[in-house]
């Protein structure tokens, strides 16, 4: 298996888990859109993600590895998701090196704001508190926003150089 191989087939492992944990959070997304119907595009461009890592999986253990036919409504999954998860992991990229790079006095100030606008937050839910799980969140979701942008540049490619496999 050539390194390129070895690498798209680690980042893909490493995507599942990330996809079930957003595939999570996706569903309480949509059980708020019940009320906030405006969440639904959130929900929509999420569920990409979800649905783009499983089908590019998919693409990887069958058609790839095993190279079996595929479908080309597979093919066509594979290619409508990974778009809108380009498009996600690009945010998730940008909005983490943007929240990294801004020092902590100018976060500060925006979470007290924020933290105005919440009347009944509790008393634990300090700043300095909101402040360490943001920058934590910001990590993850650029390590995440880093697999994607790669893993989905990686699939495209594979899918044209597999082009034959989808009958």
């Amino acid at each position: 298996m050539p390194n390129n191989l070895k690498l798209y087939t680690v980042l893909s492992y490493f995507l599942i888990p990330i996809s079930l944990f957003f595939g999570f959070l996706d569903g309480i997304f949509l059980l708020s859109a019940i009320t906030n119907p405006s969440i639904l595009i959130f929900v929509f461009v999420i569920a990409c993600l979800v649905i783009y890592t499983f089908a590019s999986f998919k693409f990887l253990k069958q058609g790839v590895e095993k190279e079996q036919d595929l479908s080309t409504k597979l093919k066509d999954w594979i290619k409508v998701n990974a778009y809108v998860s380009l498009f996600l992991c690009s945010l998730f990229f940008i909005n983490s090196i943007s929240i990294l790079m801004s020092s902590d006095m100018t976060l500060l100030k925006y979470i007290d704001e924020l933290m105005l606008q919440q009347p009944g937050l509790p008393p634990e839910a300090t700043a300095a508190l909101i402040l360490s799980v943001l920058k934590i969140a910001a990590v993850f979701l650029l390590i995440t926003g880093m697999i994607g942008l790669v893993h989905i540049r990686t699939t495209l490619r594979l899918v044209k150089q597999y082009d034959h496999l989808f009958k």
